[in-house]
């Protein structure tokens, strides 16, 4: 008896220990201008538990870091009205997130053997990926002469025992739906130049980051990733100062939440703490911290950004939103064909030194949490114009919504606010989330920096920001997937005739695809490639604008979309997924 319950014991304490997040061997994403630190479980950009400084370094060299903490939160309500709520800040009080995947028969259901290999961060780079199909195709990784990168091995793109079967989208070269890349030279598909990859839930013990708030159900799939690109002008040089934050969320358990808030949550901390100021772009999706001053001390060993302090926004990429019955871009069209998620709010609250008015100040329960997600204070007031946002006559979405450049409208200089420690976070939602879904969000993070100017670089926020953020969407947009395709021959010639105009959606995609055209045609021929050349599949449709196809015959991996109708043409990126 005593035996076995030794076993049980061991069992057990091994089993709590594969769930402690790993926080010892972070990663960090630095191909770029930033050195961002990533934490597994749902934090990153500081040294949790270590000498808890900041680290976001950008540019990369200075010493200086312009974000904190930054984390996600989720959270709404199920039919007999129970709030379920998942967030991160600091871990002072416990944790709502654990390492490893879900059990997708059983979210309740962990064994030792199985969470432990999750319990990591997989880095991959794009010249990894170039490096090691070049190694393959000339025999080196099957003579032993190559060594293959450890996390490009180990990457997590097929699931153990119950977990889902594609965890990650890998490119096949044999198509026979396993992950094998010293014997078939297969290889992950990421976002960006380089990516890093977390996976953790919601689900493992009791909530105590929210009080004991109950769980979701929740498997998240988190990637940091970010593009180097030395072809870009001067105009688009923020692209390579920025950083993108992309989440998959699992909701794994059989409840339909309602009334679902997703939020970036983010301690700006932009160099020097004590001297920030903070606001939203509306037009444009963005939230953004910038200097309440024109210098930017460095105090208690936080370099400062000295004489021309920077700006930092943090972007809402627009993501697929699915069919929630819900207006999500707030066009007042529901659900429309690719409806997307976009920011419904914003809002800040502030350190819990001094004497703050306490409803503004860090989150103390899970309701508390809920309540900044949606706009309201922790006492249940809403948010209001002016001012500080507190104690006003009429309700706002959105902080800080005048202009900083010349301090008109509502901004935190023309409401005569001192300069402060601030958290500044943005809503997409209300939505709903059904059972056995899932759905996909992020955000990009910018940075602004005119080292040439001798003024405050939000005195040029029109100018600079605003364009900054715009051209690092439509950079991201423009490239997400497949940046790391090996330059082979792909069997699509190239087209320099008059381009169709057609958008192709979901993108990653599982069972199937829309295809969009900006006009009715007689006919469209559809061609899917893959990057080896092969005819994979091809469709078509008559009279119409857009239409349905079917997708789930074809392997997980990267294809190139060939739409031609009549003398119009384009080809397309499309990555499946499932």
């Amino acid at each position: 008896m005593k035996k076995n319950y030794l076993l049980l014991c061991i069992a057990l304490c091994s089993q709590i220990l594969a769930q402690v997040p790993n926080y010892t061997t972070p990663r960090y994403l630095d191909k770029n201008m930033v050195k961002a630190r990533m934490n597994t479980v749902n934090n990153q950009f500081w040294a949790i538990y270590a000498n808890n400084k900041a680290s976001y370094e950008v540019p990369k060299g200075k010493g200086a870091n312009a974000q904190f903490a930054n984390s996600l939160w989720i959270g709404g309500y199920d039919h007999q009205g129970t709030l379920h709520i998942s967030a991160n800040t600091y871990r002072q009080n416990g944790a709502d997130f654990w390492p490893g995947p879900l059990d997708t028969t059983n979210i309740n259901a962990y064994t030792t053997s199985n969470t432990a290999v999750y319990n990591s961060l997989w880095k991959v780079d794009c010249n990894d990926i170039n490096n090691f199909v070049t190694a393959w195709n000339n025999g080196q990784v099957a003579a032993g002469t190559y060594t293959t990168p450890a996390d490009l091995l180990n990457y997590p793109a097929k699931g153990i025992g119950n977990f889902q079967k594609s965890m990650e989208p890998f490119y096949d070269a044999n198509s026979n739906g396993a992950y094998n890349p010293v014997t078939d030279g297969d290889y992950p598909i990421i976002k960006g130049h380089q990516q890093i990859l977390s996976i953790y839930n919601d689900n493992f013990t009791t909530h105590t980051e929210t009080m004991g708030a109950p769980a979701m159900g929740l498997e998240v799939h988190q990637r940091l990733y970010c593009y180097q690109d030395t072809t870009l002008p001067d105009s688009m040089q923020a692209v390579n100062y920025s950083t993108f934050v992309y989440y998959t969320i699992y909701n794994r358990s059989a409840t339909r939440y309602y009334n679902v808030y997703l939020t970036d949550w983010n301690d700006v901390d932009l160099g020097y703490y004590g001297d920030d100021f903070v606001g939203t772009d509306t037009v444009n999706g963005f939230t953004y911290c910038y200097n309440g001053d024109n210098f930017d001390e460095t105090v208690f060993g936080n370099a400062g950004y000295g004489q021309q302090p920077p700006v930092i926004s943090h972007a809402v990429l627009k993501t697929p939103c699915g069919n929630d019955g819900i207006d999500n871009d707030c066009d007042s069209i529901i659900d429309e064909p690719g409806e997307q998620f976009i920011m419904n709010r914003s809002s800040y609250y502030v350190n819990n030194t001094g004497t703050p008015t306490v409803a503004m100040t860090n989150p103390d329960s899970a309701i508390h949490y809920y309540r900044f997600m949606s706009g309201k204070w922790k006492n249940g007031t809403p948010v209001t114009y002016g001012g500080t946002g507190y104690g006003g006559s009429i309700p706002a979405k959105f902080v800080y919504t005048g202009d900083p450049s010349n301090n008109t409208g509502w901004t935190e200089g023309t409401a005569g606010n001192t300069p402060g420690d601030r958290r500044i976070f943005f809503s997409s939602g209300p939505f709903d989330f059904p059972a056995h879904s899932k759905l996909e969000w992020g955000y990009a993070i910018v940075f602004s920096e005119d080292v040439n100017a001798n003024v405050n670089t939000i005195t040029e926020f029109h100018s600079r920001v605003q364009r900054d953020v715009r051209n690092v969407l439509y950079y991201d947009q423009m490239h997400q997937n497949a940046q790391c395709a090996p330059s082979v021959a792909t069997g699509i010639q190239q087209f320099n005739g008059p381009q169709l105009k057609a958008l192709v959606y979901p993108n990653p995609a599982w069972n199937s695809i829309t295809v969009q055209l900006s006009q009715s045609v007689k006919k469209a021929d559809i061609k899917f490639v893959d990057i080896s050349g092969r005819l994979m599949k091809e469709a078509s449709f008559d009279g119409t604008s857009s239409a349905s196809i079917e997708t789930s015959d074809l392997t997980t991996g990267l294809y190139f979309v060939e739409i031609s109708a009549g003398n119009l043409r384009t080809v397309q990126k499309l990555v499946k997924s499932r």
